[in-house]
Order: structure tokens, then C-alpha cells, then sequence
């Protein structure tokens, strides 16, 4: 459908048109019905004076009648032919009639002598049994007769023809004005001004759309605020380690003490790290796509994905003397319906969370258990833990605890609560054991 006003005036017209045709149709058929049926009658009574003026005795001049019209003749004289014959022999005729018999006996009928088609009433006198009487009409002169009456009758209708074309293109035209109105509406939005479209001069039909459309620029309004301010959070954390890496350049080139010297380089190599931490996770986040985790289908192991984050980060966990414990189902690969790189990602957040949080000589559980149709993963620290007030602010971009020692951009949980979101697994933060340290629960959906 390329244009509605196209479709519509198609449809409309063609509406039209059908409806005319089925008129002209409709009034042609009765029309003919009613002709026929008003000769018939005619030929009938004709037929019946005839023969009550011969029982009477009296046999009339049918040679006599006039064969054309006079001035005081109606126009609408439908003019017959008629024969009497007495013992198979004719004994009169008038009005063009043939020589042979007009019918094969009383009654109406249809006959088709030579070239012409007669409608024919034949009637025998009373008393003259040996006598019969055909009064005939050549269709000719009742089609004529049914095509003026039909064409009187719908040439008001074809006359206003143009007229009605030119109506409905109006109709048709002002009735999508108001679409017109709202795509200047619409064109008149932005990227810094998408305000709701006004429904008060929308038309009911399209309201739904108006509707839907508000709610897109809405997302579209809260996800820009969101991109703004995440990347207002990202500079002003990306100046901070550039700035220590500045700092730390500038002591290390002007400073003549050597181990002066040694702590610049160290700061600088630390800050080089914490910018490359903070530039992987901003890629990443960046990485995750809303359409590719919607439109494909994803099928990857949890075990795996555990075990692979824990053989990882099994280093970082020796220099810290942590203890990293991990219990899974051994012939269970628990298929969960995340992308596989998604879900190394999320694993190794928390894993890299629960190390990096957990003091020297602390302890970190990963745990994977099927429950039912869904399978859950718990990361179990025991480090000092999140309060309940904070832990919806954690999930949140750029958000580092009071307090906390350890170094880290804030984008962990954040990364982690995107991946859950997109690929609808749960996650929440709840009291480790005892009450002591953090566990990270994420109950993911199951592949069969």
C-alpha cells in the first residue's frame, strides 16, 4: 500500500461503480419484468375484445386499422399484429403479420418466425370453436421500451458521476488532513525536543498510534538521559587515572632520586592498569546489544563458564591467599539461555567482584544448582558485604561504597544487572553465611 488516499479513492470509487452497475442490473431486470408483464396484460385484453366483438357476429375490418401513427396517437402505442383463422385457414391479418400461423394454440408464447421474435396470445371466441384468434408483438418494439425506461431511470445517477468523484476526493482528502497535521507534528520533534504529541486534535483511529509513538519517545527521552550521563560519569572517571598517570610521568622525567623515581613508575603502571580496567568495561557495556540477545537463540553451560572464570582469576585469588571453592552438578552442564560470551562476561564480574572485595585469607563459593525449569548461580564472599540500603545503588553505573578499599570503576554489578536484563535472569544481592560477606544470586532461565 503505497498511499491511502489511493487506496481509499480505489475502494470508494470502485464501491461506487460496483453499487451503480448492481443498480443498473437490478433496474434492467425489473424493468423487464414489468414491461413484459404490462404487453402481456395488453395483448391479453386486446385478444379478448377482439373475440368477444366476433361471437358477437360481427367480424371486424382488421385491414382497416392504422398501421402508423396521427397526431393524436400517444408515443408510447405499442402497435401488434393479429391473425384469425377459421379451420386452419387464415381469414385475416393485420400489422405485418407472416402468412403462417403465428402460435400452435391458445395461450402466451414465444415464436420466432424469419428473422423476427414474437410474443404471442392465442384465444378462441366463444361459440366459434372452429375459430382462433392470435394477437402478437415483435420483442423489438418491447426491448426498445425497456431500454428507454431503464436508461430514464439511471441517468440522474450517471449525471452526478463527477459530482461524486469530486465529492469523495474532498471527503477522502479532508479526512486525512489530520494525518497530515500529525506527521508536522512528529517532523517538529528531535533529538532535544521529544515532547508528547498533542492527542486532543488526533482522530480516535489513530490514537494507538499517537499513543505508541509517545511511549517510544519517552524510552527514547529516558535512554539519551541515561547515555548522557553515563558518559558524563565515564570522562570524569577516565580523568582521574589520566590525571595520576600525568602526575606519576612528570615526577618519574624531573626527579633525580631513585627509588622517588621507582613509586612514580609504580603509580604510573597502577594508573595504566585502573584506565585499562575502566576501558574494558566501558566496552563492554558498549558490546551489549538489546537486538542480538532478542533476535537469535542462545544456549550456553554454566558449569563451564564457572569453572573457566575461576581457572582466570586463580591468580589474582593466590596473591590474596583466598580460598575459591566451586560445586556444580558433575554430569550436569546446566544449558542456560544466555550467549556464551555474555555469560563469561557476567560470571567473571562477579568472580573479579568477590576477589577483589574478599580480604587476604578470606573464602569465595561459586555454586550452580538446577531448580526446576530454571538454574541458579550464588558467588558467596566473605567480605565485608553490601548494607540492604545499598544494594540497589551498587547496580547502578560508576557507584563505589563509602569507604571500600578496593580500587574498581563501579561497573561490575552494573555490567552484570545489563546481562540479566537482556537475557531475563534474575539477580539479587542477599547476606552471605551467617550473615557474613555478600552472595550474588542469578537465577537463569534453562534450555532443555
Amino acid at each position: 500500500m503505497r498511499s491511502i488516499r489511493g487506496r481509499l479513492l480505489i475502494i470508494l470509487l470502485g464501491s461506487w461503480t460496483t453499487v451503480w452497475l448492481a443498480v443498473a442490473g437490478i433496474t434492467l431486470d425489473r424493468s423487464g419484468h414489468e414491461v413484459a408483464e404490462l404487453l402481456d396484460a395488453q395483448l391479453a385484453q386486446t385478444a379478448r375484445v377482439l373475440c368477444r366483438i366476433i361471437s358477437a357476429g360481427f367480424l371486424p375490418d382488421l385491414e382497416g386499422l392504422p398501421q402508423t401513427l396521427t397526431p393524436f396517437d400517444h408515443p408510447y402505442e405499442s402497435k401488434i399484429s393479429v391473425q384469425l383463422w377459421r379451420d386452419g385457414l387464415l381469414v385475416d391479418s393485420f400489422g405485418g403479420a407472416p402468412k403462417e400461423p403465428l402460435a400452435e394454440g391458445p395461450g402466451f408464447s414465444d415464436q420466432d418466425i424469419g428473422d423476427t421474435k414474437w410474443r404471442v396470445y392465442g384465444l378462441k371466441p366463444a361459440g366459434r370453436p372452429e375459430e382462433i384468434l392470435y394477437v402478437a408483438q415483435s420483442y423489438t418494439i418491447r426491448q426498445e421500451l425497456i431500454h428507454f425506461l431503464t436508461i430514464q431511470a439511471l441517468q440522474p445517477i450517471l449525471w452526478s458521476l463527477p459530482l461524486t468523484i469530486l465529492l469523495i476526493w474532498f471527503a477522502v482528502t479532508d479526512g486525512l488532513r489530520s494525518l497530515r497535521n500529525l506527521a508536522g507534528q512528529i517532523g517538529r520533534r528531535s533529538a532535544e525536543r521529544l515532547v508528547p504529541v498533542d492527542e486532543s486534535t488526533v482522530p480516535v483511529e489513530v490514537r494507538p498510534l499517537t499513543n505508541a509513538l509517545n511511549g517510544l519517545m519517552d524510552q527514547l527521552k529516558q535512554a539519551l538521559s541515561l547515555e548522557r550521563r553515563f558518559t558524563s560519569d565515564a570522562s570524569h572517571e577516565l580523568r582521574t587515572p589520566l590525571s595520576v598517570i600525568r602526575a606519576n610521568a612528570q615526577i618519574a622525567y624531573r626527579s633525580t632520586d631513585a627509588t622517588e623515581r621507582a613509586e612514580a613508575l609504580q603509580g604510573l603502571i597502577t594508573g595504566v592498569d585502573r584506565a585499562t580496567h575502566l576501558c574494558t568495561q566501558l566496552l563492554t557495556l558498549a558490546r551489549l546489544d538489546p537486538e542480538a540477545a532478542e533476535s537469535a537463540y542462545h544456549a550456553a553451560s554454566l558449569t563451564e563458564a564457572v569453572a573457566q572464570a575461576v581457572s582466570d582469576k586463580r591468580s589474582a585469588a593466590s596473591l590474596r591467599s583466598l580460598t575459591v571453592t566451586t560445586s556444580a552438578p558433575e554430569r550436569d552442564p546446566c544449558v542456560v539461555s544466555v550467549d556464551s560470551s555474555a555469560l563469561s562476561v557476567l560470571v567473571g564480574n562477579l568472580v573479579d567482584n568477590a576477589i577483589k572485595y574478599t580480604p587476604k585469607g578470606g573464602r569465595v563459593q561459586l555454586s550452580v544448582a538446577p531448580r526446576g525449569d530454571r538454574t541458579l548461580l550464588q558467588v558467596t564472599d566473605s567480605g565485608p558485604g553490601i548494607p540492604p540500603l545499598d544494594r540497589p545503588r551498587v547496580l547502578q553505573r560508576f557507584y563505589r561504597q563509602n569507604g571500600s578499599s578496593a580500587s574498581g570503576a563501579g561497573l561490575g554489578l552494573s555490567i552484570v544487572q545489563r546481562i540479566c536484563e537482556l537475557y531475563g535472569a534474575r539477580l539479587e544481592l542477599l547476606d552471605g553465611d551467617d550473615g557474613e560477606g555478600l552472595c550474588v544470586e542469578v537465577d537463569f532461565a534453562s534450555v532443555a
